[in-house]
C-alpha cells in the first residue's frame, strides 16, 4: 500500500517539470493469556506492543498553479485506541463522559457513514483535515498535499477501495448521499490506518452529502491503561454505538523458573479457537530446528533441546534399550495444554518437551514405558 497524489494535468511543456512525493506508511494490530507448567519452567503470556510493517510510496503528477489550502502543519501524530461510531450525532452528555475517560489531547469528533460512488457503497468520514491528519498512519499524516486536497473539496480514497471500484487519480467521482449527488475530484490515494475511512472528505462536503454529523469519536487511552480495558469502559458509555478497538496488544509468551529460560527466548504469538498457537516467525526461524537423533530419527525441537535429546537417546541406544521405545509423537507442537486457550501454554510451544509412546503413556494411566 502506498500514497499517490494527483493534481490537474499540465497545460504546457514547462509544467511537465513537476515534483515527486515519496512517503513510507505503517500499519499495525489478539488478546493475552497466561499459565504455568508443571515442570519447574513456567510458561507465561503478557501483552506486548503491536508490530508494524512498512509500506512503500510513489509519485505525484505535476501540479498546476493552485492556491495553497488552509491546512495547519502537523505538530505530532496521535495514536487513537478506540473509534466510536453512532447511528446519529453523539449527545453532549455522552461526549462529555467519553472525553473524561480519554487522554485529554487524544479525542477527535468527526462524521462517519457511507456514500455511493457510482454503484458501490464506500465507508466515508468527513473531517477537518488540520486535526484529523494527526490520527492517520505515519506518512499519510505528514503529507501536506493529501490534506490540502481534502481542504480544497477533493476526495482521498484508500488503495483498496480504489482498486475495488476501478477508481483512478484525477477522475471526477459521482458521490451520492442524503438524496444529493456531487461530482468530486479524486485528489489522492492514501492509507489512513483507520477503519470506516475508505473515503475522506472535508466536513462541509460531508454535510452537504447527508453524512450524520458529529456521530463518530476517536479516543486515546490514558498512559498506562490497557486498550482492551479502555474499550470496555467506552462501551459502557457509548450505548448502541459501535466501538472499534484500534490498538490490540500482541500477547508475548516467555519462560521463567529455570536457568535456561532466558536463552530459550520469548516470542509474540497469535492463537486460535482450536487451542493452537502461531509463534512469531522470526523466533521460529532462529530457534526451531529439524535434525536426526538416535532411535527416533528426524525430530523438530528447539535448537538448545537437540544436543541434550541426542545425548539422552544415544545413552538409551548404547544400553540396548532402543527397542523399548516404539513411537515419537512430537516435540515442537505450538499449542495450549490440552488445547485449551484458557489454560497454560504447553512447553511443546518452545519445542522443549517430547512425547514418546504417547498412546500407551498418557496422563492418568499407569503407562507401559520401561
Amino acid at each position: 500500500m502506498h500514497l499517490l497524489l494527483d493534481r490537474a494535468a499540465p497545460r504546457s511543456r514547462a509544467a511537465v517539470a513537476g515534483t515527486a512525493l515519496a512517503a513510507a506508511l505503517a500499519l499495525s494490530a489478539c488478546s493475552a493469556g497466561s499459565g504455568t507448567s508443571d515442570s519447574g519452567l513456567r510458561a507465561t503470556s503478557t501483552p506486548g506492543t503491536p508490530s508494524t510493517s512498512p509500506v512503500a510510496a510513489a509519485t505525484a503528477a505535476p501540479p498546476p498553479p493552485v492556491r495553497a489550502a488552509p491546512v495547519r502543519a502537523l505538530e505530532r501524530r496521535q495514536d487513537a485506541d478506540v473509534l466510536v461510531v453512532a447511528p446519529q450525532a453523539l449527545s453532549a452528555s455522552v461526549l462529555e463522559r467519553l472525553r473524561a475517560l480519554s487522554d485529554p489531547a487524544g479525542t477527535l469528533l468527526l462524521s462517519a457513514g457511507t456514500l455511493s460512488v457510482g454503484q458501490r457503497r464506500v465507508a466515508t468520514v468527513a473531517v477537518d483535515p488540520s486535526t484529523f491528519r494527526a490520527f492517520t498512519a505515519a506518512g499519510t499524516a505528514e503529507s501536506d498535499p493529501v490534506w490540502q486536497a481534502v481542504a480544497r473539496g477533493e476526495s482521498v480514497v484508500s488503495h483498496e477501495a480504489a482498486k475495488a471500484g476501478g477508481l483512478r487519480l484525477g477522475a471526477v467521482l459521482p458521490l451520492t448521499g442524503g438524496g444529493t449527488t456531487a461530482e468530486v475530484r479524486l485528489g489522492a490515494l492514501a492509507t489512513t490506518g483507520l477503519p470506516r475511512a475508505d473515503l475522506v472528505l472535508e466536513q462541509e462536503r460531508g454535510r452537504a452529502l447527508g453524512l450524520p454529523q458529529g456521530n463518530a469519536l476517536l479516543l486515546t487511552a490514558p498512559d498506562g491503561t490497557d486498550p482492551v480495558v479502555f474499550a470496555a469502559e467506552v462501551r459502557e458509555v457509548a450505548g448502541d454505538a459501535a466501538v472499534d478497538l484500534l490498538q490490540v496488544p500482541t500477547p508475548v509468551a516467555r519462560l521463567t523458573g529455570g536457568e535456561a529460560a532466558e536463552d530459550l527466548g520469548a516470542f509474540s504469538y497469535r492463537y486460535f479457537a482450536d487451542g493452537t498457537i502461531e509463534p512469531d516467525a522470526r523466533w521460529v526461524r532462529d530457534n526451531i530446528r529439524t535434525e536426526v537423533v538416535p532411535v527416533m530419527g528426524r525430530v523438530t525441537c528447539h535448537r538448545l533441546m537437540l544436543p541434550q535429546l541426542r545425548g539422552a537417546l544415544q545413552e538409551v541406544q548404547d544400553a540396548g534399550l532402543a527397542g523399548t521405545l516404539k513411537t515419537y509423537d512430537g516435540c515442537y507442537v505450538p499449542r495450549f495444554i490440552e488445547r485449551d486457550p484458557e489454560g497454560s501454554i504447553s512447553l511443546h510451544t518452545w519445542g522443549i518437551a517430547i512425547d514418546m509412546d504417547a498412546a500407551t503413556n498418557y496422563r492418568g494411566i499407569r503407562g507401559t514405558m520401561d
